[in-house]
């Protein structure tokens, strides 16, 4: 062998290790075999909420808790802050709002207190306190005050939670069966917004991570529904003509048909 020949293959090796050091799992943590009864949902004029269900294999895992984190993209939204203007009450503030998830809600087999520390929280994105912490506030109409934000977020998680997608539910929703498999559903409401949703599964032993998964749930519109969704977003303009034009006509068919009776 020339001299050089050798150092093709110990530099491709050495490349290789590398590649395995900073892919594999972290120590001490294993990849946990996870499936579902749906890898998307598709949403139409009949769509009115759907559950998918999930299960995962505990198999040769030593674990005794569960963990199962559901999350959409961030979107942007504006809130508003209600003060009494004389004798009334109205909005006296407006905030924009970002990185707020549309959808978010966590499973447990057990209160989150028992199965995980705060740390490990915060480090997994556990909890409505790790959203808190990474939303962006710019005050849009009055004046700022940091005493808002609290006030904001509060009123975010309840219209969220009345919604129903935001939910922490840690009352035993995750069943493990035999200490080898897991299961439980999601429910996707009928206020789903089209995107692609990550649900992560955890497993803990002792408070710690041993384990975890990860897949993705596309959610889409199709049909009309589709249509609409793109004609409103690529073509506005000839979309708010088509609008108006489809709201005179049915009022003048309304009209039409109850012209002999009251208006």
């Amino acid at each position: 062998m020339r001299k050089g020949e050798w150092f093709f293959p110990v530099r491709v090796f050495a490349a290789c290790g590398l590649f395995l050091v900073f892919s594999a799992p972290r120590a001490g943590t294993a990849e946990v075999v996870t499936d579902s009864t749906k890898a998307g949902i598709e949403i139409g004029l009949t769509y009115h909420g759907d559950r998918i269900y999930f299960f995962g294999s505990m198999g040769g895992i030593d674990a005794d808790a569960v963990v199962v984190k559901l999350t959409s993209p961030v979107e942007k939204v504006k809130l508003n802050l209600k003060g009494r203007v004389g004798p009334f009450w109205m909005n006296v503030k407006q905030y924009e709002v970002d990185r707020v998830p549309f959808m978010y809600k966590i499973h447990a087999s057990e209160s989150l207190e028992k199965i995980l520390t705060p740390e490990t929280a915060e480090a997994l994105g556990i909890g409505f306190d790790t959203i808190r912490k990474n939303l962006s506030f710019h005050i849009v109409k009055g004046k700022e005050d940091e005493r808002d934000r609290d006030a904001l977020f509060e009123g975010l998680l309840r219209l969220k939670k009345r919604a129903n997608l935001y939910k922490i539910d840690d009352a035993s929703r995750i069943e493990i069966k035999k200490g080898q498999v897991f299961k439980h559903y999601f429910t996707f409401p009928s206020g789903a917004k089209a995107g692609e949703y990550l649900v992560e599964s955890f497993l803990f032993k002792d408070k710690n991570l041993v384990g975890r998964a990860s897949e993705v749930i596309a959610v889409k519109k199709v049909g009309l529904e589709e249509f609409v969704y793109q004609a409103a977003n690529e073509h506005p303009v000839w979309y708010g003509i088509c609008a108006v034009l489809i709201a005179l006509c049915a009022g003048l068919l309304v009209g039409f048909v109850f012209k002999g009776g009251g208006h």
